[in-house]
């Protein structure tokens, strides 16, 4: 009368990333596709978007020690750190590892198809002018007390 459902095998996976990857690209992707959800929403998401380790991003009031707590963590001096009892920090800093201390750009950043930095891309030139890339770990302009034009990026 009912037939016994037959059961699939689960797929195994090498590592988590791997296995939200795939499930992204044969499960989720088609449908996004389908109903244009990148055409109104956000962009596809790109192998940087599993591949990368976490990120993160360090807010708060200006002067509260949060590049003082990088260079604890790093043990040395980073590109474009700065400390002092005023506001110090104007742009956001990514501090990554890497073979070789450097600058980056963040023009030049957001076209690395490797960072997880591409959708960076819509804010503008303007914005990413001011970047700089350095371990996952960012550093925050200060986030002054309740300015609305911050309050709706975040």
């Amino acid at each position: 009368m009912f037939r016994k459902s037959m059961k699939k095998d689960p797929e195994l996976f090498q590592n988590v990333s791997e296995g939200l990857r795939r499930l992204y690209r044969t499960k989720l992707f088609p449908l996004e596709d389908a109903y244009r959800f990148h055409d109104f929403h956000s962009p596809a998401l790109e192998d940087a978007d599993f591949d990368n380790k976490p990120m993160v991003l360090l807010v708060g009031q200006y002067s509260t020690g949060k590049t003082t707590f990088i260079r604890h963590l790093m043990e040395q001096d980073f590109p474009g750190m700065r400390i002092g009892p005023e506001p110090t920090t104007d742009s956001f800093i990514a501090v990554m590892h890497g073979e070789q201390d450097g600058v980056i750009p963040g023009n030049a950043l957001v076209v690395d198809p490797k960072k997880p930095f591409r959708k960076l891309n819509a804010f503008g030139n303007a914005f990413l002018n001011s970047q700089q890339e350095l371990i996952h770990m960012a550093d925050d302009p200060q986030v002054l007390r309740k300015e609305p034009e911050l309050l709706q990026v975040l």
